[in-house]
């Protein structure tokens, strides 16, 4: 009984799982480069992997999170030079621990909108490309199941939609199933206790009268 108390009166909860889009960099693009998929929301992250096997090639990911056309006003996501490989030692641990191939950028709950990020191409440290694209982070809605979602239409105005939500209704079809087993072993839990307790009177009378 506890257990479907439970069941039924916790509310509905419908969580986000944080996601990772991969952005390849080669030598002569971002793929994808403008990031504009409407699955990509608040709270998911995007890494950037160099993957340019040109030699002596490194490049620079810079995004403008204030939104002002500079890439490198404070604030800014600004990653280090990054390389097609880092060098190991024999323990596997980098000999230059400032080097990386890829940099990770996570876009927290409140990140709604555009932000525009370049890729700096340099070879020998000296630049030869720059390319910028765009990231749209779209807002994570979540809908509590039976509530309208938006771009719904409801009210009199709006026509009926003639086929029914065949999930919602089987969710209430269980809900009722669950009620009513809870209302069934009520009944019963009280039913076992007026028993036990006149069977209990009825042997203690019957001990009182022997006496």
């Amino acid at each position: 009984m506890a257990f479907l108390s439970l069941l039924l009166l916790s509310p509905t909860a419908v969580g986000h799982e944080q996601e990772t889009l991969n952005v390849i960099i080669v030598d002569d693009e971002a793929r994808p480069g403008n990031v504009t998929d409407s699955a990509f929301v608040e709270g998911n992250n995007i890494v950037f992997r160099m993957r340019d096997n040109t030699e002596n090639v490194s490049m620079r990911i810079s995004i403008d999170n204030n939104q002002d056309g500079n890439f490198s006003s404070p604030g800014d996501n600004v990653s280090s030079w990054l390389t097609r490989t880092c060098q190991l030692d024999e323990n596997g641990s980098l000999v230059d621990e400032a080097c990386a191939v890829s940099y990770e950028r996570t876009f927290n709950t409140t990140s709604q909108g555009t932000y525009h990020y370049q890729v700096e191409r340099r070879i020998n440290e000296t630049l030869v490309e720059t390319w910028q694209y765009a990231i749209t982070v779209h807002p994570d809605v979540h809908t509590e199941p039976g509530q309208p979602s938006i771009g719904d239409c409801f009210g009199a105005d709006c026509d009926e939609d003639v086929s029914a939500d065949t999930s919602s209704e089987s969710d209430n079809d269980t809900e009722n199933i669950l009620i009513a087993v809870m209302i069934f072993a009520a009944v019963g839990a009280v039913m076992l206790i007026l028993s036990i307790r006149k069977e209990r009177l009825v042997a203690e009378s019957e001990f009182l009268e022997s006496e």
